[in-house]
């Protein structure tokens, strides 16, 4: 299934029979917006306030806080594979990264390759997708009882013990990188608890109203930790009590100066997905890393 981009402006477009959108390249915020299923003509990715989907975002490294990379300048151009936008190194940003995106029918893939210039202690880059209001956050989790190891696809529901942001470790050992003051930093820090750990790096949101379902999903051996606002009230989320958002952080660890690496993420878009095609979807996308 053909994707058609061509530029217009600041923003690259695109188009194919199953979606339509459009990816802000330059000043601030940028990120891909107005995602529409076009079906359903539903609005996936939010529009002019917030970054959309796929936003590069908070980097860390060496106990410091750097650039947003969603704010910095780049270099985009059309390639075969679709849109490719490098992000090169600069006096306050020792590091490169080149992201590539590519639409084929309801998925997105996205490649990210990252230079380190200097050593790097607990590098993490941050990827967060912000999407349009009414979409239910759900995860896939790992059993909080001992003996059951089988996935659970739950609701990120409003409780006691969640308020606004809940997070979900890979591993106990990656608790030492999630904890050690990193998203305490300004100049946006979250406050937040880790229910469980994640089963598979899988999560959705979807419409409550149309069952239009936006699932993202990262390679296991590079993402470290999930994150979603929670559903408040849970069957259509209120944006006001945190962003419609799901938020990969990625590689949580050191980099060598010098050091390239890379990873992917995808991104499904359907209606009325089951939980059963979505762990098919991700099965899937495992099968190819």
């Amino acid at each position: 299934m053909t994707t058609s981009w061509h530029s217009e402006g600041d923003y690259y477009c695109f188009s194919n029979e199953l979606v339509s959108g459009k990816y802000l390249t330059t000043g601030h915020y940028q990120g891909m917006r107005d995602l529409v299923h076009r079906a359903s003509g539903v609005q996936i990715a939010a529009g002019e306030t917030l970054p959309g989907l796929v936003a590069p975002y908070r980097v860390f490294g060496n106990s410091r806080r750097y650039g947003d990379v969603r704010d910095r300048n780049g270099q985009r151009e059309i390639v075969p594979e679709g849109l490719r936008i490098t992000h090169p190194a600069d006096s306050e940003n020792p590091f490169d990264l080149v992201a590539i995106y590519s639409w084929e029918g309801g998925t997105l893939d996205i490649r990210y390759r990252i230079t380190a210039h200097v050593e790097m202690r607990g590098f993490e880059l941050g990827i967060a997708s912000y999407l349009a209001a009414g979409f239910r956050g759900f995860i896939c989790r790992q059993s909080n009882v001992w003996g059951e190891k089988d996935p659970r696809i739950v609701p990120v529901d409003v409780n006691p013990m969640t308020d606004v942001y809940a997070v979900f470790p890979r591993s106990e050992a990656d608790f030492k990188t999630i904890f050690d003051g990193r998203l305490d930093l300004p100049p946006y820090p979250v406050r937040f608890v880790a229910p469980a750990y994640f089963a598979h790096p899988l999560a959705y949101r979807r419409h409550a109203k149309s069952g239009v379902t936006a699932v993202g999903m990262a390679d296991p051996k590079q993402c470290y930790s999930i994150c979603l606002p929670v559903n408040n009230p849970p069957e259509e989320p209120d944006p006001a009590n945190g962003y419609q958002g799901i938020y990969f952080y990625l590689f949580g660890r050191d980099l060598r100066q010098g050091e390239t690496v890379a990873t992917r993420l995808r991104w499904v878009v359907g209606q009325d997905l089951s939980d059963q095609e979505v762990l098919a979807r991700w099965e899937s996308f495992a099968r190819t890393l």
